[in-house]
């Protein structure tokens, strides 16, 4: 099965609207560009790449690889891309060509997420040169042309026509929005010469089938990127490889919470708390019933510190993340001012409370996530000053 926990990884640090996952806004701006400026990647971008690639490849059993040689290896239409990711994988691995189209448009949403450009090549490309690369039983599956667009007017094609979402999937109509949410994810997916020949059913237990309706060339490639679409438009799940594979979908869960401040002598301080388990974090906890997301928020401050809050609901930042295998989670963090209360810590989960600095608060808390939301409300205080 794709494996569940860190699937995704995260962002760069330099993207500072929020820390989330690749999802909805990524596989709707994704084009495929064939114009590139000869210009290579610059050396934050080629870092940020490396890095992402060796996360992917650790994770997948995979062996993709960056190029930078400058060395054109396109042919027609492709022009000027000054690098490429190899998708190679074992030759005795029966699903290393799924596999490539899943990771590889991970990193596609990736790299264009990060402002790069990306074009995927089934075969207009110099194969020997890049066979010439490959390691002892390794086979070369395709390639994804990266660098910058030549001109953001003329050099991508927006998405073609599609099939409807009837035409990609097999379900009652009773069947949960979430299916139909996946599937339309799938719309926004590439195939070769935009065959788009997968299907999604639903069977009666809950789960999914991944089905490749057509026997043409990079049909598992095309199965494998529709996969990674579903799960994207799904909000999250597993899926078996293989043609007919079947998909879980992960149980959801919300925390609510707030990065608390105060003015203290003309310094402002942030709010920690540590939990039992060690950790240094923000005050937050699950939605309770009806609840609503602010009332979540002022409830477990109240409950974790003894203090009562204001929140500023101008500042929303969610994180995601995987705390265990088929759980996806997301912490919704406000900005709140204290207005009141005894500060006292709940016994039963916080073992210490701590009002710091800006920059002492960032060496303290434990996640790089959370480290991110830090930056983040320290920005909006600044600007709302």
């Amino acid at each position: 099965m794709a494996p569940s926990d860190e699937r995704f990884p995260r962002f760069p640090s330099y993207r500072t609207t929020t820390v989330h996952q690749v999802g909805w806004t990524e596989m709707k701006n994704r084009v495929s560009h064939r114009r590139f400026l000869a210009q290579p990647l610059s050396n934050e971008d080629l870092i940020t790449m490396e890095r992402l690639i060796d996360q992917v490849n650790r994770k997948s059993g995979l062996h993709f690889t960056l190029i930078c040689d400058r060395h054109d290896i396109f042919a027609g239409h492709l022009t000027g891309a000054p690098s490429y990711i190899m998708l190679t994988g074992s030759a005795g691995d029966p699903h290393a060509e799924e596999k490539c189209g899943y990771y590889g448009q991970l990193l596609v949403l990736f790299a264009n997420a990060m402002g790069l450009s990306t074009c995927w090549v089934g075969g207009t490309y110099d194969r020997n040169t890049c066979l010439a690369r490959l390691g002892k039983g390794e086979r070369l599956v395709c390639v994804i042309a990266l660098g910058y667009s030549a001109s953001t007017a003329s050099s991508h094609a927006p998405h073609r026509s599609t099939k409807t979402i009837a035409q990609l999937s097999d379900a009652p109509s009773d069947a949960p929005e979430w299916f139909f949410d996946a599937v339309a994810a799938v719309q926004l997916a590439p195939s070769a010469m935009n065959r788009q020949g997968v299907c999604f059913r639903w069977m009666e237990d809950g789960s999914v089938q991944g089905i490749s309706t057509d026997n043409e060339s990079f049909s598992m490639v095309d199965l494998g990127i529709a996969k990674l679409h579903f799960e994207l438009g799904s909000r999250g799940g597993d899926w078996e490889w293989g043609n007919g594979g079947s998909f879980q979908r992960a149980v959801l869960e919300k925390s609510c919470g707030a990065v608390v401040y105060r003015e203290r002598n003309g310094i402002r301080e942030y709010l920690l708390i540590r939990h039992n388990g060690g950790h240094w974090s923000f005050p937050k906890g699950h939605v309770e019933n009806d609840e609503t997301e602010v009332q979540t928020a002022m409830r477990e401050i109240q409950e974790e510190t003894g203090l009562t809050t204001a929140i500023n609901t101008d500042f929303r930042q969610v994180v995601t993340y995987t705390p265990k295998s088929g759980v996806i989670k997301d912490v919704v963090f406000f900005i709140a001012s204290v207005t009141g209360g005894t500060e006292q810590a709940q016994e039963e989960e916080i073992a210490q409370l701590a009002w710091l600095p800006y920059k002492a608060a960032c060496d303290t808390v434990t996640f790089p996530t959370d480290t991110h939301v830090l930056e983040n409300a320290e920005d909006f205080l600044l600007k709302k000053a």
